[in-house]
Formats: structure tokens, C-alpha cells, sequence
């Protein structure tokens, strides 16, 4: 009885912490600038966490770091659910399994909150560049090695580029960036000769014609883009998958987590952003738990062990 009545009493304790949450602002940490498909997305999501708890938000850009800058503004933050990071390969998977001097362990230190979606990168080149084609760029990276300018950000990115060097036996020379709108600037002004990139945060740029997309990453073409040949279709076997989600501080209560988890997966699950989505970046809603995310970063983390395992991930 007494068992049982401690079980009530820390029900009704969650309960009205759940309720009370969130008691004020909402603060996002995005980890890459502005511009960026995790910019935009985010922006859309905390635009309407005001309609949703009540409680105004607001998106903090953190760039820098392969996305250490925004962890660690994370987990110095109270740990009461109001401090949100947007997640993505980089700072969950790649950069842990890069660096040994990390100050935080992703599985430990980061709470999961909502699986957001998954989608593709495209290959572009500036609206002026003399490369044309994607075999273009290949095929001059292969007969003139250190020459062709590739520009990416994070480590996903930086390893997704690696990866197609690999397979394809081009050799660039690897410029990193903060953040996708700088790096796809110099694109546009011819200071790099391609770049890896996200769909999203590209399109606006593709459709004015100051970006030029040369393949996407998918299985397939993309929606967006039905005339741009996927890397695969033009028989490289090579796909770069962008997943995205939030996470809080592993010490916020469960009741807040639980809380930021439905108000999230609430916007996520909507109608309203499956249209937003839909017309920003084309890729795949996933509205998953946080203990799905969990499970995929766990499983993303053994796939990129043994990739490095065949590839020095270490080299530039």
C-alpha cells in the first residue's frame, strides 16, 4: 500500500511538472547558420510552439565545431527541456566518432526528443561554371588531382564527399564551411567549383539559376529536381541520407522531455508542415519518438565505425 502510494504520489509530481512545462521561452540551438535547411525547418517549428504550449520560442544560431559549439551550449543550459537541439548526423554520430577529446557522449548526454525526417543531398556548381555535368566534375577531379574545389560543412558532409571520391577515384581538394549559405556563396561566385549541400536550403538558389544541380543522393530523382540524375543512376552505388530530429539535456525530467516530445511531434505529424515540407525540401517526414531516434543513432554510429574501418575518415 505504501509502495502503491508512493507510485500516486510521483505520478501526481510528473504530472504537474508535465503541466507546468514550458514555464517560459523555448530556446532552439541550431548548430549550423542561417540559411541552412535545419535553419528553416527549425524556424518553422518554433514559429508555432507559441500556438501550440503557449510559450513564445526562439531559433539561436551555434555554427562551428562540426556542431560542438551547439552541444555545448546545450548542456551548459539548465536541463529543464527549455534548451533544444536540433540534431543531425554530424554532432551524434560522426564527430564522436571522429574525436577523441569530445567533453560530451551523444548516447549519455543528449536526451532524443523527435525523429523529424529524412532526406538527400545535391551536387551543385555555380550558375556560371563552366562544369556542366556531374561526370564533368568527375572526370577533370580524376585527370587533374587537387584541383576541383569542393566545399561542404560537418563532418556528414565533409565524409559523404569522401566517400564519393573514394568510389569514383576523383581527388578534390576539400574546403570546409560553418554553414551551407556561405559555402554555397562561393559556389555562385566561382571561389569553389562544387558543392554538397541540402536540397531545401538550396532550391531557392537552383530555381533562380545562381546555383546549377549536377546529381542528387537519394535512390532516385528527386521530386524537385525531375531532371537532375540521381549519383546512383549514373551507376555510382552512392546515397548520402540527411536525417534530422531534437534532443534536450539527458538530465531534464521526464515529465518536461515527455512534454517537449508530444508538443513536437504534434507540429511534426501536422498537416501544416507536411506542406511546408513538402514544398521546402522534398524529403521524408518521419514524426518518430525520441527513443526511435535513439535506436538510429545507436545503429548510424555501428555503420560508420565499420565504413571507417575502409576509409580514413581522419584525412582532408
Amino acid at each position: 500500500m505504501a509502495a502503491g502510494l508512493g507510485s500516486i504520489a510521483l505520478t501526481r509530481g510528473l504530472g504537474a511538472q508535465s503541466a507546468a512545462y514550458p514555464s517560459k521561452p523555448v530556446r532552439f540551438i541550431v548548430g549550423l547558420g542561417p540559411g541552412s535547411g535545419a535553419d528553416t525547418a527549425t524556424r518553422f517549428i518554433a514559429e508555432r510552439i507559441g500556438r501550440t504550449a503557449g510559450q513564445t520560442a526562439v531559433v539561436e544560431n551555434r555554427p562551428g565545431g562540426d556542431g560542438l559549439i551547439a552541444v555545448q551550449n546545450l548542456l551548459s543550459a539548465p536541463p529543464d527541456g527549455h534548451a533544444v537541439l536540433y540534431l543531425s548526423p554530424s554532432p551524434m554520430v560522426l564527430t564522436p566518432l571522429l574525436r577523441n577529446d569530445l567533453p560530451y557522449d551523444p548516447i549519455r548526454d543528449i536526451r532524443p526528443v523527435a525523429y523529424m525526417s529524412r532526406g538527400y543531398a545535391v551536387m551543385v556548381t555555380g550558375g556560371n561554371s563552366p562544369h556542366k555535368t556531374f561526370n564533368d566534375v568527375i572526370s577533370l577531379a580524376r585527370a587533374k588531382p587537387n584541383t576541383v574545389k569542393m566545399s561542404n560543412y560537418g563532418h556528414h558532409y565533409r565524409i559523404g564527399a569522401l566517400s564519393l571520391q573514394k568510389l569514383t577515384g576523383a581527388d578534390f581538394i576539400h574546403v570546409a564551411y560553418k554553414g551551407a549559405g556561405q559555402a554555397n556563396n562561393d559556389v555562385i561566385a566561382g571561389d569553389i567549383d562544387v558543392a554538397l549541400t541540402d536540397i531545401g536550403g538550396a532550391m531557392p538558389l537552383i530555381e533562380s539559376g545562381r546555383l546549377r544541380a549536377l546529381a542528387t543522393t537519394g535512390p532516385g530523382r528527386h521530386k524537385f529536381l525531375p531532371n537532375v540524375p540521381s549519383v546512383k543512376e549514373l551507376g555510382i552505388p552512392y546515397e548520402l541520407m540527411v536525417w534530422t530530429g531534437y534532443g534536450v539535456h539527458a538530465k531534464t525530467p521526464e515529465a518536461n522531455a515527455r512534454k517537449i516530445e508530444e508538443i513536437l511531434l504534434q507540429i511534426i505529424r501536422s498537416k501544416e508542415y507536411a506542406e511546408y515540407n513538402e514544398k521546402q525540401s522534398g524529403g521524408e517526414v518521419v514524426g518518430a519518438s525520441g527513443d526511435q531516434l535513439k535506436a538510429h543513432v545507436i545503429a548510424e554510429t555501428g555503420r560508420y565505425r565499420e565504413l571507417g574501418k575502409s576509409m580514413n575518415l581522419g584525412e582532408q
